[in-house]
């Protein structure tokens, strides 16, 4: 039972690493970039208006943005002290060539940090976990490498999402939602979380001049109207925790 378990989670990290591999944007409808420029707008907003990360960034600290991707929030870490952590070889090639990043670029496994114990002030951890077989276990790695009192910002999809249908159907690739308490580790405090990004699937069959007027001119003037009213039933969950021991 325990060797048909561990085959099954490497054939579905083998198939995410694939996935990622040969991943190219372009090749993806219009109105997916729309909404994917917008989820990362939203999350680059939550992400600067966090106390935890402006008390951090004007320290002397270290940070690992772990599953960088192609680096969708270097705006968050371009100044700072930073590691960019990725297995996918591609998507790292892809951050290099976007912002002509030549060093702090390396290729691992979250489940296995190449790093020392208590390394970093603040992990960032965003829409990797949903795509983790072994979340539990990337969780605990992220924490080893954390130091006491470090902060860790999580982003996943929500399970407990008002809206369940997923709006990037073409985003075929190994993915289950997590809920806060698939989030709880010992010796991680949560001290902050909610949700965001309250998008009806529908608006995809909208003309793409109407879907861009319809963000720029009205969701994004009610998208914090909809946190308050829906509280945590967001599409994504943020959640920031603190290393503990």
């Amino acid at each position: 039972m325990a060797d048909d378990k561990k085959r099954d989670e490497n054939i579905k990290y083998n198939e995410v690493k694939k996935f990622y591999n040969s991943w190219n944007v372009e090749s993806y409808p219009e109105y997916f970039k729309i909404l994917m420029d917008l989820e990362e707008k939203l999350i680059i907003d939550i992400i600067k208006n966090l106390k935890e990360y402006n008390t951090i960034k004007k320290k002397n600290s270290m940070i690992l943005d772990c599953g960088c991707g192609f680096g969708s929030f270097y705006n968050l870490t371009k100044d700072l002290n930073t590691i960019y952590l990725d297995f996918s070889l591609n998507l790292l090639k892809k951050f290099k060539n976007n912002y002509n990043l030549k060093s702090n670029k390396i290729c691992g496994d979250i489940l296995n940090l190449p790093f020392k114990d208590d390394s970093f002030d603040l992990i960032f951890c965003i829409n990797v976990l949903e795509h983790v077989i072994d979340y539990k276990r990337a969780l605990r790695e992220m924490k080893r490498v954390l130091k006491k009192e470090g902060v860790l910002i999580v982003i996943v999809v929500n399970s407990e999402g008002v809206i369940k249908e997923s709006i990037f159907n073409e985003f075929k690739v190994y993915h289950r939602a997590l809920s806060l308490k698939d989030i709880d580790i010992e010796g991680l405090e949560v001290i902050k979380y909610g949700s965001f990004y309250f998008v009806p699937p529908i608006l995809k069959i909208l003309p793409i001049s109407l879907l861009k007027h319809i963000i720029n001119s009205y969701y994004m003037r009610i998208e914090g109207y909809l946190r308050n009213l829906f509280k945590n039933k967001g599409q994504f969950l943020c959640v920031i925790l603190k290393k503990t021991d």
